[in-house]
């Protein structure tokens, strides 16, 4: 792992490309999503299409084939496109075990 560059970043995750941000959301201004992505030169290339603002991004998981993995502080895995941020599904990170 690497440490964050800022105070306010709480994890980021290397893949080929790009790099994924999450922010504590202590001091966020209200209705932005804690987790973005920047690209290699670190220029921002999307703010996650969050589903619930009340329920930030809590750890990010992994990104495979084109789809990013994040769980959410109450515990739900949200899927997001890898190259848009767009919002692919929401669901009981539970569900997805069995």
């Amino acid at each position: 792992g690497y440490a964050p560059l800022a105070s306010a970043v709480a994890e980021f995750h290397h893949a080929p490309f790009r790099c994924y941000v999450r922010e504590h959301t202590f001091g966020l201004l209200p209705g932005l999503p804690n987790l973005y992505c920047l690209d290699g030169a670190f220029r921002l290339q999307w703010m996650a299409e969050w589903p619930d603002l009340n329920d930030p991004c809590a750890k990010i998981v992994g990104e495979k084939d084109g789809v990013l993995e994040v769980i959410s502080q109450k515990g739900l895995n949200v899927r997001l496109d890898a190259f848009t941020g767009r919002l692919i599904s929401v669901g009981s990170a539970l569900a997805d075990v069995g």
